[in-house]
């Protein structure tokens, strides 16, 4: 096989960073991109991190995010995605293999297009290398395990086989076909931390913003242009050479000018969209649980729906303003180079004014309006939500009692709503008729062609514009209204006191033998918002490494409160609060929460609609691997599921939860013991886990828990 080697050096791995300056590359690349101009904390590797541990160095990377108060994702690329993958991924980081030694680089990409990538070199300087050679870079290594691959499937005639041929080509071919790489970062800002001109430089929707308004000035002008030569050519019996080539060429201009804007228009929806879209997903992961629960199932439905009407209605109106915008000035100039100058200009701003006071008016009735609506939907959803009790427990007569009220209610806040509506619609058509009106005695009195012309060609213009002005209230006050529904929600994104993914400068490893002090409380005290009295007050204790530990108390007393504080859950209002002599602060929310997990009760928990195996890895990692896929499968055997997978047709592939295989009320409890367990984590509570299994089942699973629980909590009543 002397034929088939391993290939040199590829280009892309001479400009990579070694592994002892990673910290830096991170940094570099985050102030390059504008998305942080200085770490929170310095950057620091940790010692005992190895170059070819992919777990250890994700880790670190989640730590560097947090401390940089960026995303760092790490993805997947098959071998023939990898030119697609080059094209869209910066900024980003990928891990490469040296082909001919047991050596590892970090290739910093800053920028990417569909030909080239631009690198960040190790003294700072930027090189620019085409898509191909990070295919080359990446898959470099496998050459040689490509080579014994082939040997191992050819045999005796591998020493026959060249290189080149056309059976080592297909062969090469099959085996890159089932080779997936692990090793690439993308760097990604966090919206509410990133400042809003990165955001927008990123992007690139001030340039895009600029050709827009130009292409609709260009449109505006065209259009005067053309009633411009109408009336000075043909109405005014002038017929010079080529009028009508000026006129039918620029009727013709109008046409790319109308298609390029609502390219533009299209792009910048986009584009402003998923701004948008990632900014409401970022809050509602911050928001504060406590307010989570406050909130009803309806009210965060109508959320939902408000979010998505007003990134519709706020984009519309935007980009109606722009055209708006040009043409209030423009109409004014227009109508004052034409017949009946003053009163014509007059009437249009006083009908512009009328048609803003309407546009408050309508705003105001659909606030009115709005709450009534979210009112109808936090009922209808709880009734839905209760509709296995209803049928069961509530007489039939007494479904519907109160409907008849709220709708009437509703149908009375509707009517202001539906006049505002009516009078925006017709107000610009009213402007019309009475323009044409006042234009009426110039006709009469003999104004030229030239000045009727340019009237009516600022009519029509004044009357378009009074349409999107009134057509614009109408979508301003509902994003408006739209915007209160979901402003807390918004601002949620810039709440870093409930983030979910701030880390601390500190990673622990796990206790080393049992006695060790794991948790450690002292004067803990916390109070619900809604209460005068602490539910604790003056709470202390330790909880050792190895201890199994039983809480009983009375409803109400504090046992799911004091869960959620070790939990991380919830902070306390006063105390002190230790994972292995460190606290939750200096620690940092994540790591903190991944060494303490808590399985919180039932109708708190939740099987989600997917995988069986996402919900069990979760906690642990996804996607899995072979490793975490089978641990999965051995904690299931021992907790009494074998059966389940057995009767799943796709196994820990199989779907379920609400959109497919329904489990009972004992498998979910299972499985949110598998979860917790899988997550190997220091410290397990269990808050009353066990009230839907069997005394068989319960035995086995107990047996399990045990077994697997470095330490654990079991919360119970007595």
């Amino acid at each position: 096989m002397t034929a088939l080697v391993a290939q040199e050096f590829p280009e892309a791995f001479s400009t990579a960073w070694p592994f002892e300056r990673l910290s830096d590359a991170v940094l570099l690349l985050a102030r390059r991109t504008g998305f942080v101009a200085e770490p929170r904390e310095a950057l620091a590797l940790d010692r005992q991190m190895a170059p070819h541990d992919i777990a250890g160095i994700h880790r670190w990377f989640q730590y560097a995010a947090d401390a940089l108060q960026v995303e760092m994702q790490l993805v997947s690329s098959r071998y023939e995605d990898v030119d697609g993958l080059a094209s869209r991924c910066a900024p980003a980081i990928i891990r490469l293999k040296a082909p001919t030694a047991d050596e590892y680089r970090f290739l910093v990409i800053l920028r990417a297009d569909p030909k080239h990538f631009t690198v960040l070199l190790p003294d700072g300087r930027e090189q620019t290398l085409p898509v191909p050679s990070l295919r080359a870079a990446r898959f470099a290594a496998f050459e040689e395990e490509i080579d014994t691959w082939l040997a191992k499937r050819l045999g005796p005639l591998a020493a026959r086989v060249e290189r080149g041929s056309q059976e080592a080509v297909r062969l090469r071919a099959e085996f890159r076909s089932d080779l997936t790489l692990t090793n690439c970062w993308l760097l990604r800002p966090v919206p509410g931390r990133t400042p809003l001109k990165t955001l927008l430089k990123r992007e690139r929707i001030l340039p895009k913003l600029g050709a827009l308004l130009l292409v609709h000035g260009a449109m505006a002008l065209v259009a005067v242009l053309m009633w411009m030569n109408l009336g000075t050519n043909a109405l005014a019996g002038h017929k010079p050479d080529g009028w009508h080539v000026a006129w039918g060429l620029l009727v013709l201009l109008q046409v790319p000018l109308m298609s390029r804007g609502e390219f533009l228009q299209s792009l910048l929806g986009l584009l402003l969209g998923r701004q948008f879209k990632q900014h409401l997903l970022h809050g509602a992961f911050r928001m504060d649980p406590d307010a989570v629960r406050q909130q009803g199932s309806g009210a965060l439905l109508s959320a939902v729906f408000e979010s998505e009407s007003m990134e519709m209605l706020a984009l519309e109106t935007g980009f109606q303003a722009f055209a708006m915008v040009i043409n209030l000035v423009l109409v004014p100039l227009v109508l004052l180079a034409g017949a009946a100058p003053m009163a014509q200009v007059g009437l249009f701003l006083g009908f512009a004014v009328f048609i803003v006071a309407l546009s408050g008016w309508h705003l105001r009735a659909r606030e009115r309006w709005t709450r009534a609506r979210q009112s109808l939907t936090q009922d209808l959803v709880e009734k839905l939500s209760g509709q296995r009790t209803r049928l069961a427990q509530q007489p039939r007569s007494l479904w519907h009692t109160g409907e008849d009220a709220q709708l009437a209610a509703y149908a009375r806040l509707s009517r202001p709503m539906d006049a505002a509506r009516l009078w925006l619609v017709y107000a610009a058509r009213a402007w019309f008729v009475l323009a044409l009106a006042v234009l009426g005695p110039a006709l009469v009195s003999g104004a030229s062609p030239g000045l009727v012309a340019t009237s009516v060609g600022g009519l029509l213009l004044g009357w378009g514009t009074l349409q999107q002005l009134g057509q614009g209230g109408l979508t301003a006050g509902s994003a408006v209204v739209a915007w209160r529904s979901i402003a807390s929600l918004f601002r949620a994104a810039r709440n870093e006191q409930t983030s979910t993914g701030e880390r601390g400068g500190i990673i622990l490893d796990p206790p080393s033998g049992t006695g060790e002090v794991v948790v450690q409380a002292r004067d803990l005290v916390f109070r619900h918002p809604s209460r005068v009295r602490p539910v604790l007050d003056g709470c202390s204790f330790k909880i050792l490494a190895g201890d199994r530990i039983l809480l009983q108390g009375a409803s109400g007393g504090g046992k799911t409160t004091l869960a959620a504080l070790l939990a991380g859950l919830r902070r306390q209002d006063s105390g002190l609060l230790l994972l292995r002599g460190v606290d939750r602060a200096t620690l940092g929310d994540r790591e903190f929460r991944e060494r303490i997990v808590l399985v919180p009760q039932f109708h708190e928990n939740h099987i989600f609609a997917a995988s069986l195996g996402f919900n069990l890895l979760m906690g642990r990692r996804w996607p899995a691997d072979p490793a975490d896929l089978a641990e999965a499968r051995t904690v299931c055997e021992e907790l009494g599921l074998g059966p389940l997978l057995e009767r799943m047709p796709g196994g820990l592939n199989e779907l379920v939860g609400d959109a497919g295989w329904q489990l009972s009320h004992g498998e979910k409890s299972r499985v949110f013991l598998a979860r917790a367990l899988l997550q190997d984590a220091d410290v397990i509570i269990l808050d009353e886990s066990f009230a839907a299994l069997d005394p068989d089942t319960l035995g086995k699973v107990m047996a399990c828990v045990d077994s697997r629980a470095r330490t654990l909590m079991l919360i119970a009543h007595p």
